[in-house]
């Protein structure tokens, strides 16, 4: 940006497409403070507010009221561009009702501006008012986008709106919109969500592409039914057609699994989501993995496993593991971990309460005692080593040389403090 900022300063004359070239690149590259003020210089100047850079500004943050008063005071409030950005900055305020304001001022509305005020709806949950918009901008000669349509279906899922839902499919279907990944997949999540599975299969056979999105919403569905051998049918299927899975795919495999009681399986997933597609494993990959094995009394697979595929650093794996041997009382296998977390010097002060209350259930209170010394001394010793890193930054903070307090305090050339 500093090569196209002298660009722009070295130029004889700047029109409004300069401006907004400069703007929209400190924008992009987070440099909003910049933006602002090279903003706030454009007004000054005769080339005068663009609308292209006002929508640049209304998209960095800016608080909205402000801004809305500002649109309306240079006349750019009925312009639908300024009024979607407008919208879209009400709907982030989670201000859906000012941001239906601002559409309903709108005289000109196109498919952007629709759009905007349709997925506002659908995050607020407002379903009704989503599916009364979509049919207005029908009226009106708007055709709807399958952008229109996914915001209002994900809505529908999380709140049961089958009825809502099936109306969408029938609108999509009446407007000859393409079935793809996006809106196949909204609709597909919302069918299940809603208890329809058959509704969301035959969505799935109607789609011409299929991703990875795809794939794993149809694997969660059949996960969260109880058919764990479908879902590994699934699983094998989606492979076969060259589409790779990604941590929320295995994760939906590997809750199967769990709940299906397929020990095997789950165990080969999760090698596979290591070793053959080098996915790192997090808290809830090992958590499915630690309880599938727990429910099956093989916790101590549990440990052999995660020693195996997990880095000598993470004690995520280690703390699941943990918790697990307090739920099943396996106490000489909990004493294990916990020697594993302390040689990785990763220290919390849940470790202490879950081997502590992993001893109480066989009643071995003079092991909860040690545990609980073992605990005073390492807290004594954080204490000291925190007092020492203190002082060393008391001593290298600079405060106390005069020439870094002058420096601090005084204020460059030019500038005044104003009073209140």
């Amino acid at each position: 940006m500093a090569d196209a900022r002298r660009v722009f300063d070295e130029m004889p004359e700047r029109d409004a497409v300069s401006w907004n070239t400069v703007i929209g690149g400190y924008v992009r590259a987070g440099e909003v403070t910049k933006a602002v003020d090279m903003f706030s210089e454009m007004m000054c100047c005769s080339v005068g507010i663009s609308v292209t850079a006002l929508v640049t500004m209304i998209r960095c943050g800016w608080q909205a009221e402000p801004v809305h008063g500002f649109c309306i005071k240079v006349g750019f409030c009925r312009d639908a561009k300024v009024a979607s950005a407008m919208v879209g900055m009400y709907v982030r305020e989670k201000s859906v009702e000012c941001g239906r304001k601002v559409f309903d001022e709108t005289t000109k509305r196109d498919l952007v501006l629709y759009n905007c005020m349709v997925d506002g709806y659908a995050k607020a949950g407002q379903v009704e008012e989503a599916m009364g918009l979509v049919d207005r901008m029908r009226l009106e000669g708007v055709r709807p986008s399958s952008g229109t349509l996914v915001g209002v279906l994900s809505a529908c899922g999380a709140s049961g709106a089958m009825a809502a839902g099936s109306r969408l499919h029938e609108i999509a279907l009446e407007a000859g919109l393409e079935l793809d990944t996006a809106l196949g997949t909204a609709l597909m999540d919302m069918y299940f969500k809603c208890g329809y599975p058959s509704e969301a299969v035959a969505v799935f056979d109607a789609m011409q592409e299929r991703d990875v999105r795809a794939w794993t919403v149809m694997i969660m569905g059949f996960g969260v039914n109880g058919q764990a051998g479908e879902v590994i049918s699934l699983f094998r299927s989606m492979e076969e057609d060259g589409v790779v899975p990604n941590e929320v795919t295995f994760l939906a495999v590997l809750n199967a699994c769990s709940h299906g009681g397929l020990v095997s399986e789950g165990k080969k997933f999760m090698e596979s989501m290591v070793l053959q597609y080098g996915i790192f494993p997090n808290t809830e990959h090992y958590g499915c993995i630690i309880d599938l094995l727990g429910r099956a009394g093989r916790l101590d697979e549990a440990y052999e496993l995660i020693a195996s595929l997990s880095s000598q650093g993470d004690a995520t794996a280690w703390r699941a593991l943990l918790a697990a041997c307090r739920v099943h009382g396996n106490v000489n296998l909990g004493r294990m971990v916990q020697a594993r977390l302390d040689n990785m010097g990763d220290y919390h002060p849940s470790d202490a309460i879950l081997l502590s209350n992993t001893y109480a259930l066989e009643s071995r209170w003079d092991e909860i005692a040690h545990v609980r010394d073992s605990e005073d001394q390492k807290i004594v010793k954080d204490k000291k080593e925190v007092s020492g890193r203190s002082q060393v930054m008391a001593d290298d903070n600079g405060l106390d040389d005069p020439g870094v307090m002058q420096e601090l305090f005084t204020l460059p050339p030019g500038v005044t403090i104003m009073q209140d």
